[in-house]
């Protein structure tokens, strides 16, 4: 039988002490070659864009704009977007799908694909969240076109509540009481939600990685923690989640949750190399 070395036993029986060293200097490690996590937010005006930044990143002000050579700006897709209570990181703001012009949405394409492009980790686009609702043409354009590479789209559907409204006057109209309405008023938003818009989104040749709806974000108690952990799961870079968790210095919980999931998935293929030595 194959004699387990005292080593080995240690690692047995201790299989995070090299394992919490390891993320912490490969955490490091990202963060020397990209000190920011660069983020695409598409949408009209009025969408709840800046609201939801804010609540990103757990800030009251608004955010301060810098143009290309590090000057503040005035909007462009360009420029960039940083919160003085989470510099790591960086927002673009688009609002060319909304105006309709072919020279607009022409423009976010070719942000898009050019970040896309780069070599550079600190230059590349790492996730783009998508806002407009409902679906425009062009957003059918940019889901159809393969111009993003592996940079994930998220979806938010940032004005829920107004759905939940209609919702509830659907059921009122198909003689519900108004205690039967509103229990039935989420279940109901919810379903309009899906066939309305998520499944005219999945049938794009290029679908989002993940989709989410978040209400009542004008108010101090909510946050976005679903939105931060859906984005963490749908990068596929292993560096690249990495890098979005270690700049999450506002959200400890998500940085744990994170944390443990990768001591859990080293364990796991510890166990199988184990298994495959005995």
């Amino acid at each position: 039988m194959w004699k387990k070395s005292n080593s080995f036993m240690t690692r047995l029986r201790h299989p995070f002490s090299s394992t919490e060293s390891d993320v912490h200097s490969s955490a490091i490690d990202v963060r020397s070659k990209c000190q920011h996590f660069r983020i695409l937010v598409i949408g009209r005006a009025n969408a709840g864009k800046t609201t939801l930044l804010k609540k990103v990143c757990m800030s009251v002000e608004d955010p301060e704009i810098f143009g290309p050579d590090g000057k503040r700006g005035i909007h462009d897709i360009e420029n960039q977007l940083i919160f003085k209570s989470n510099r790591g990181f960086i927002f673009h703001d688009s609002r060319g799908f909304e105006s309709g012009s072919i020279e607009e949405t022409n423009k976010v394409k070719e942000f898009i694909a050019r970040r896309a492009a780069t070599n550079s980790l600190q230059q590349q686009l790492h996730a783009i969240c998508d806002t407009n609702r409902p679906l425009l043409k062009a957003d059918e354009d940019f889901l159809d076109t393969d111009i993003r590479g592996k940079v994930p789209v998220i979806v938010i559907f940032t004005k829920f509540d107004g759905l939940a409204t209609r919702a509830f006057q659907e059921l009122r109209e198909n003689q519900y009481s108004r205690s039967e309405a509103h229990r039935r008023m989420e279940q109901h938003a919810e379903k309009l939600l899906t066939t309305e818009f998520i499944e005219p989104l999945k049938s794009r040749n290029f679908p989002p990685s993940a989709y989410l709806h978040l209400a009542n974000m004008h108010e101090e108690s909510t946050n976005c923690n679903e939105l931060i952990e859906k984005t963490a799961k749908a990068l596929t870079d292993d560096n690249l989640r990495l890098l979005f968790v270690s700049v999450q210095q506002n959200n400890v919980d998500v940085s744990v949750k994170y944390a443990v999931q990768e001591y859990v998935e080293v364990c796991l293929n510890f166990g199988k190399s184990v298994q495959n030595h005995e």
